[in-house]
């Protein structure tokens, strides 16, 4: 059984007629489910846990790439399957995952191509894509190993590749890479500092985020969060809907 987790920003009069269209294309392919609108005083969780009770299995996000995140988050912990809609803009994510928006997204969700695929956590937030940070943050792994950034590089943390980066959400760990190109170390406590020179790429499974005073990290391109910030990744932990055309 579907339920359908609509954002707000679909109530504006732009989007009731690509919104009808769609409601007829997926009651033509029997997909009629629940249908819950998200605000900001609504937490998809608790509409999640109530679909849950009737039945539902799988909760589709409608909407963008926050809409989606926000439903990840709700979802972790419970045996359910992610779909998703993508209309309107931000749509990043979707493109990622290989659905298509409008009526394509609709046929992908009756096509239930699953896929079990990994999933990242900072903190207590859990992200599909991706984090970035500035050079004034810097990983730290156990007490013996921290990887810095010389000054105008960034921090980048991959679980979903993009046209540019490649990462395999499938493998078990994240992908973290210091850019742009210049000279960036790997510091071993009471040792000597490694070039690594260029752009830095390594894998890892859990590490620490430091950083100066106000250091932020951005996570899928939606939101903030402090520093220090412990980062993990949780393998196989999202059941997702995917379409043909996916990155992965």
């Amino acid at each position: 059984m579907y339920q359908y987790i609509y954002d707000a920003f679909l109530s504006e009069e732009k989007y009731l007629r690509p919104m009808t269209i769609i409601e007829n294309r997926l009651a033509d392919l029997g997909l009629q489910g629940r249908v819950n609108r998200l605000n900001l005083f609504k937490d998809p969780r608790e509409l999640i846990l109530e679909g849950m009770k009737r039945g539902v299995d799988t909760i589709v996000a409608v909407g963008n790439d926050e809409t989606l995140c926000r439903v990840v988050n709700a979802v972790c912990g419970f045996d359910l399957t992610v779909g998703m809609i993508p209309l309107g803009p931000k749509n990043e994510i979707t493109k990622t995952l290989g659905i298509e928006e409008g009526l394509a997204a609709c046929d992908c969700l009756s096509s239930r191509l699953i896929k079990k695929i990994d999933l990242g956590k900072i903190n207590d937030v859990y992200f599909l894509a991706h984090l970035k940070a500035s050079s004034a943050v810097s990983l730290r792994q156990g007490k013996e190993y921290c990887v810095r950034a010389l000054k105008n590089n960034l921090v980048e943390i991959y679980n979903l590749p993009t046209e540019e980066e490649e990462a395999d959400p499938e493998d078990g760990y994240l992908e973290a890479r210091i850019r742009p190109a210049g000279r960036n170390f790997f510091k071993k406590n009471g040792g000597k500092d490694l070039s690594l020179g260029g752009t830095s790429s390594f894998p890892i499974r859990e590490i620490i985020l430091e950083g100066e005073k106000g250091a932020r990290v951005l996570v899928d391109g939606l939101r903030l969060v402090n520093t220090p910030a412990e980062v993990q990744i949780l393998p196989r932990q999202l059941k997702i809907i995917v379409g043909k055309n996916r990155l992965f």
